[in-house]
């Protein structure tokens, strides 16, 4: 009785002191956000002063995403770059600067850069171009250059880079895995339900290898990609066409001439106008604006500078419809059909709304729930005019929310159609056989039991299944070709899942017109019939809820090892179809799916 007397005082006080840790980590954590909110509303309220020949510089870190940052408090007082970047606020940003006469010229710092889609390489670049018609000059600086951050580096009038850095410009590639037969050997059967041959994503659950389909398509959209992007990091660098592929086909060839270096080889292709380092390029911006003069330069943080989207008031409203689309409330990168509704709605109502615009990036999710939204925008269009602006991608349901829109507007970048729908519905009868794991039910009827995963599936439910999809996809061409003005032939045509650039869209009428978001709400303002200087305001939902708020900061903290030990490309496959099937198992009604998996890098 001793031993176990002792055993229990033992585990008593490991847990009396784990205890105490748990209380300790969340006091910790409780203060550091207390901190960080104080430290965030007076960074806030402080409004700095910008001397004279002022340099903004773009430290731009993360991912670029189209949502503003609805509350800056705690990734500013945190120091946080996971909250990103906002594509309209990074737009709005440069527009001031263009007017400022305290700022003397812009620095472009892209070192911390991850990811930028294709599209708003283009919005980005075009508000570069209009920030340089205001006559100041526009530097880039990077230790190396990624392929985005060299394309977005290429705006600037002049390009430095460290000494020992490189240029990575290497092309887009399209990549999946395949879980096919990993998915038979553990037991498990997927059942697939799917209208559209080019509709690939489920492949990857049945199969070892990717379709014929599949790999036409991505190498029809992937060239098109890829000219539009090296045309426009051409034409913005002054480089004869071809000059990128020709640097990529010939770099072993260009190294071996710079003795091994990188960063003379990009200079002697004239890809950048220096090599220097930070400091050094600094000495040469102080030259320049200073005009020789032996001065520092004040140098001013975007975090500092940043111009606030306008959420107050104007005469068009923009909503930015951004992640997958599922029902219910939005979350952090999930489009929820009930926020989205409801600000529609709220536009709509609203007398002082002439003109609504609707950013779109989205490769698509649950169609219940993109018809929902669809819906919402055409009855918008009873009292004012809509307009879809479409970013990177707009793709399945987001282009099926898209038919909600009098125009579309699409980026020659946009990746957009894949119209099609699909199911999944995965078994594990087999896993349970091999698990050595026995398995017994009473039920009322076949259907009440029919949709347990742990058995097979019933015939009766995989007709109901394939016949929802069936309708479904007819649903989708249906909508398409009424809001197109197109015959449900023409649709078929281009339908089938295929997915299409926004270029290549407009030549099957999928899209009105090639232009940016600012050209939407030139769009926008001509429909309404609304002056040139007519401002936008945005509809956000508010999140009350705290832990919403902190939720993007904090994620990877419940996950520390995340994909550890994974290789980059495997990475993006695997958290693009981990998100997916998250959904899909959620749901307990076997939902239809207009969802595109497309992943360029």
């Amino acid at each position: 009785m001793s031993i176990f007397r002792l055993l229990g005082k033992a585990f008593h006080f490991i847990g009396t002191c784990l205890s105490y840790f748990n209380k300790t980590v969340l006091y910790v954590f409780e203060f550091i956000v207390i901190v960080a909110l104080i430290a965030g509303a007076f960074s806030l309220i402080r409004q700095p002063q910008i001397p004279s020949n002022s340099v903004l510089v773009l430290n731009l870190e993360g991912t670029v995403k189209e949502m503003p940052l609805i509350d800056r408090t705690i990734p500013m007082a945190l120091g946080s770059s996971s909250s990103g970047i906002s594509l309209h606020e990074l737009m709005a940003t440069l527009e001031k600067a263009a007017r400022d006469p305290s700022i003397a010229g812009v620095l472009l710092k892209l070192d911390k850069l991850d990811h930028v889609g294709l599209a708003s390489i283009g919005e980005i670049g075009k508000a570069l171009d209009r920030y340089k018609t205001s006559g100041k000059p526009l530097w880039a600086w990077g230790t190396n250059f990624s392929q985005v951050q060299y394309a977005l580096a290429t705006h600037a009038n002049e390009i430095y880079m460290h000494p020992m850095g490189e240029v990575l410009v290497k092309g887009l590639a399209s990549n999946r895995l395949y879980y096919g037969e990993l998915l038979n050997a553990l037991g498990i059967n997927v059942h697939v339900f799917k209208a559209g041959a080019y509709k690939s994503f489920p492949e990857s659950f049945v199969s070892n290898k990717p379709s014929k389909e599949w790999l036409e398509s991505e190498r029809h959209w992937l060239n098109d990609e890829w000219l539009t992007l090296t045309q426009e990091m051409e034409n913005s660098r002054g480089l004869m066409p071809g000059t990128i592929n020709q640097y990529i086909e010939s770099l072993p060839e260009k190294l071996q001439q710079a003795q091994g270096d990188l960063a003379s080889a990009a200079l002697n292709a004239n890809l950048i106008d220096g090599a220097q380092t930070f400091d050094q390029m600094i000495k040469t911006i102080e030259n320049k604006v200073n005009k020789g003069k032996s001065e520092k330069v004040n140098l001013v943080d975007y975090s500092d500078y940043v111009s606030e989207l306008n959420t107050q008031n104007g005469s068009i409203a923009v909503i930015v419809a951004e992640g997958e689309i599922r029902e219910g409330q939005s979350q952090s990168g999930v489009m929820g059909a009930e926020t989205l509704v409801k600000l529609i709605d709220q536009a709509r109502e609203n007398q002082d709304i002439k003109a609504l615009v609707l950013r779109v990036n989205s490769p698509g999710g649950s169609a219940v729930a993109s018809e929902l939204i669809r819906h919402a925008l055409e009855r918008t269009q009873a009292s004012k005019p809509v307009i879809v602006s479409m970013g990177d991608m707009a793709a399945s349901g987001g282009y099926w929310i898209s038919m909600g829109a009098n125009k579309v507007v699409a980026s020659e970048a946009t990746i957009t159609g894949s119209i099609g729908v699909f199911g999944l519905a995965p078994t594990f009868e087999k896993s349970l056989q091999l698990a050595k794991i026995g398995q017994g039910s009473v039920a009322t009827t076949w259907l009440a039991n029919a949709e347990r995963l742990t058995q097979p599936m019933d015939p009766r439910l995989e007709s109901i299944l394939t016949q929802s999809v069936e309708r479904t996809y007819s649903n989708f061409i249906n909508v398409v070709a009424k809001a197109r003005n197109l015959s449900t032939q023409s649709v078929q045509s281009v339908a089938q899942g295929r997915v299409w650039t926004g270029k290549q869209a407009l030549k099957h009428h999928l899209v009105d017109q090639i232009g940016d978001f600012d050209t939407a709400v030139s769009l926008a303002r001509s429909l309404g019939k609304l002056g040139p200087q007519t401002q936008c305001v945005y509809l956000i939902e508010q999140q009350t809820d705290f832990s919403s708020l902190i939720k993007d900061e904090i994620s990877d903290w419940f996950n520390p090892l995340g994909f550890f030990g994974i290789a980059g490309d495997a990475q993006k496959d695997l958290k693009g179809t981990q998100t997916l099937l998250q959904s899909i198992l959620q749901q307990r009604n076997h939902a239809v799916y207009a969802h595109s998996l497309l992943m360029p890098i």
